[in-house]
């Protein structure tokens, strides 16, 4: 008997790349929008960290010998400008300045209070800054008058020590995409796969209910086995192709600008990742795609309009986020062999310890085998659905 699957998998794709709506919403917007998202959260970010460029401050009266602290010479690039504005709070209210400084006597010491609006990032960011500049000041005069009794602030200390690295230690190379990138890529990925063939599983089933054309596919001389083979290949190939259009943008993105990719937390050092590793993460994504196309054919295939298929696919995101967030701030060094039983978890485990640059090869072959079972029963069921009138044509 002639097999229909590759007939309908053609049929299925080329109807889906004649909407240039699926191709907009698959390609387009991913390759624009990652970039453009993270691009604008990771240079907010990494001003943070770097510090403001310039920091305009209001004294208030009686704090005039904040200009004469700010001749120092610890202050001499910390780029603060005093402005004169008539209302101080309303100046900082406004955002004319980032701070205001008030001086007062306290226990014998000057003391300055810094008013700042923690609502607005630039006047916390200002605070922060120049909070840093003054204990380095303190500090600076604390050890000059130490000095003059022959004291150091080294002698002072009741330990010194260093950090280093396993790597550093070992003589190994380092090397990984740094701790952002390994936590948000694996999320990402799992969150794509989970939700990037949702859209055209429902039009495939459901909307063929709705429109009607469904029971005359039926009627062809093709098996419902070659049907669901068929689309459940068109599903699966959206699916990746929208898993890859993404990280083909967060990979632009991080080109164009690596500081706010990382939203200037890290850097990353270069993958190297063994060539069975990167075999396996290849596998775990194409099975991990092949299970949620089959879940959302399931559901679509049970549900009588495209509304209701919407809603069950919901499901089936809102459920793929628990694990994946679950683990969002774990690293690939932390997944114990047991999460690799937890579905959906172990695959942003193995993801995770690629992007870290760790093999560990029982890990990756448990998840690759659980997930090819869970494969198994989807497409069980499915198989068992295709065999159902009262399913298949349920409406």
């Amino acid at each position: 008997m002639k097999s229909y699957t590759g007939i309908i998998f053609r049929k299925e794709l080329l109807d889906i790349f004649r909407d240039r709506r699926s191709i907009i919403m698959t390609f387009l917007l991913p390759l624009v929008l990652y970039p453009l998202m993270f691009w604008f959260m990771g240079s907010q970010v990494a001003d943070e960290i770097e510090g403001p460029s310039e920091v305009t401050v209001a004294l208030s009266e009686g704090a005039e010998s904040f200009r004469e602290l700010l001749r120092a010479p610890v202050f001499s690039d910390a780029n603060i400008r005093v402005a004169e504005p008539e209302d101080r709070m309303a100046a900082l209210r406004d955002g004319t300045v980032e701070l205001v400084i008030e001086q007062k006597t306290l226990n014998g010491l000057t003391h300055y209070d810094l008013i700042y609006d923690s609502n607005k990032t630039s006047s916390s960011m200002a605070m922060n800054h120049v909070t840093g500049y003054i204990n380095e000041y303190v500090w600076s005069v604390q050890a000059d008058k130490l000095a003059e009794i022959g004291i150091t602030l080294d002698t002072l200390a009741p330990l010194s020590y260093g950090v280093l690295s396993r790597s550093f230690v070992e003589g190994t190379e380092e090397s990984g995409a740094g701790i952002f990138l390994s936590m948000m890529l694996p999320m990402l990925m799992v969150i794509l796969l989970s939700v990037g063939g949702m859209a055209t599983a429902v039009d495939l089933f459901a909307g063929e209910k709705e429109r009607r054309t469904f029971e005359p596919l039926l009627c062809t001389g093709a098996r419902r086995a070659d049907i669901l083979a068929g689309k459940l290949g068109a599903v699966t190939t959206m699916s990746l192709l929208s898993a890859l259009a993404s990280a083909l943008g967060l990979a632009a993105g991080y080109i164009f600008n690596p500081k706010a990719m990382t939203l200037g937390l890290d850097d990353a050092q270069g993958l190297a990742i063994p060539p069975s590793t990167a075999l396996f993460v290849l596998l775990i994504i194409a099975v991990t795609a092949v299970f949620f196309s089959g879940l959302h054919i399931l559901l679509s295939t049970y549900a009588r309009t495209v509304k209701e298929a919407s809603t069950y696919g919901s499901f089936v995101m809102l459920a793929s986020y628990v694990p994946v967030f679950a683990s969002m701030t774990k690293l690939g060094g932390d997944f114990e062999f047991w999460t690799a039983f937890i579905p959906i978890m172990n695959v942003t485990g193995c993801l995770k310890m690629a992007l870290a640059g760790i093999s560990n090869p029982a890990y990756m072959a448990l998840t690759f085998g659980l997930t090819a079972v869970f494969v198994a029963v989807v497409l069980l069921l499915g198989r068992y659905m295709f065999k159902k009138e009262n399913i298949m044509l349920r409406a």
